[in-house]
């Protein structure tokens, strides 16, 4: 069989090791002798945490920084308000936390130069204008391992109760990404694990998406492999498995975040965004509590419909990869055990937890067949989607 034709977006220079952050100090004294923008969480701009010692560092080798901190998803006024803080001769944006943070920092580096507002930009529910506008370089150093912003050229942005949508260009690219997984030793339990349920469906659903490449096949199989014992190792007493399982964390992470970005996802996602629009329920926790009903659906629907799919191929590569020693007519109810292992060790939280119930999804049903949703194997059915969220109650 012929390779079909396929397109691969551009990567930021990743910088990986335990401890590198102290070498990112020197690198951006090195390199921008200018006014420096920094986005954090407010945990990492605390006392002793890295954002003030980075702050402080470039503040006493006379560089100008201007701090800002992002709490909880962004908005599109957080980012314009922001931006009209920020002065147009800034030589760098760093973004150092979590998704929503680095989402912040890279629609924030795109709009610095022009001042313009992102709703001039914003997929859906913007004035769709193209983004034809000088950009400022945008870094990028996740102290999560869950969505792999820092390697896509996405921006979420979300008004809650109204939409969460993208704000997408390839001039948003992180110029780097510095992936230092001791920082994720600061990351809270419960966080590291839904968002690193994030990861892992974000490398499952690109290897099983409609359009996955050799490229994207590769390093999500990749990912996956990292990923499976991280959560483990992490949870151990022994200092190295400690360090092995942050790693390989970290790393999955990213991965997933180059996969999505040139494989697309699918239903997890296709419901996560309209989910994450209309409740305030924690992205990572509602990709874990999907993807084993949907992957469920997805599988009952290949098996009545295309039982010689490659996609249900693939499912048994995973499960088998995860379950080594399972029989081959076990393998795809295993994978579904194997899902629900980890949402309900990992994020026990139900849905319903945060306000999702089977009698007022209604309109994440009406907004999920955009984005995400078509990059599925298959085309679910409105109730087989009522009935994996049911199921995540």
């Amino acid at each position: 069989m012929s390779i079909a034709h396929f397109q691969f977006a551009p990567m930021p220079h990743i910088h990986f090791g335990w401890g590198i952050r102290e070498q990112l100090i020197n690198h951006l004294q090195a390199q921008y002798s200018g006014r420096v923008v920094l986005i954090t969480g407010r945990f990492l701009s605390r006392p002793a945490q890295f954002g003030q010692i980075l702050r402080d560092a470039l503040l006493e080798s006379n560089r100008h920084v201007d701090h800002f901190t992002v709490s909880g998803e962004p908005s599109p006024e957080l980012v314009d308000y922001i931006v009209s803080q920020c002065k147009t001769d800034t030589q760098v944006v760093v973004g150092l936390g979590g998704g929503s943070v680095l989402d912040a920092a890279k629609a924030i580096a795109g709009l610095i130069p022009s001042q313009t507002s992102v709703m001039k930009y914003l997929e859906g529910v913007g004035e769709g204008k193209p983004f034809n506008v000088k950009t400022c370089p945008f870094i990028a150093v996740p102290t999560t391992a869950g969505t792999g912003s820092e390697t896509t050229k996405n921006a979420v942005l979300s008004r809650i109760g109204e939409f969460k949508k993208s704000f997408r260009d390839n001039k948003l690219l992180a110029t780097e990404a510095w992936l230092d997984p001791e920082l994720l030793k600061t990351c809270p339990k419960d966080v590291l694990y839904s968002t690193g349920m994030d990861a892992f469906t974000q490398l499952l659903e690109s290897y099983t998406t409609l359009k996955p490449n050799p490229i994207t096949d590769a390093l999500a199989w990749q990912g996956m492999t990292l990923f499976k014992g991280a959560f483990e190792d992490i949870d151990s007493e022994d200092p190295t498995r400690q360090k092995n399982g942050y790693s390989n964390l970290m790393l999955a992470a990213s991965l997933s975040g180059t996969t999505l970005a040139n494989a697309g996802l699918g239903a997890v996602h296709g419901l996560a965004g309209p989910i994450g629009a209309f409740f305030e329920a924690p992205h990572g926790i509602v990709c874990a509590k999907l993807l084993e009903p949907i992957t469920d659906a997805n599988i009952q629907t290949l098996l009545a419909n295309r039982s010689d799919s490659i996609v249900l191929t693939k499912y048994q590569e995973v499960s088998q990869l995860f379950n080594p020693e399972m029989p081959a007519e076990q393998l795809l109810t295993g994978l579904l055990t194997t899902l629900k292992h980890y949402a309900d060790t990992y994020t026990p939280q139900g849905l319903s937890a945060f306000g999702l119930s089977t009698e007022n999804v209604a309109p994440v049903i009406e907004n999920c067949r955009s984005g995400s949703m078509l990059g599925n194997p298959v085309v679910l059915s409105d109730q087989q989607l009522l009935n994996a969220i049911k199921n995540s109650l």
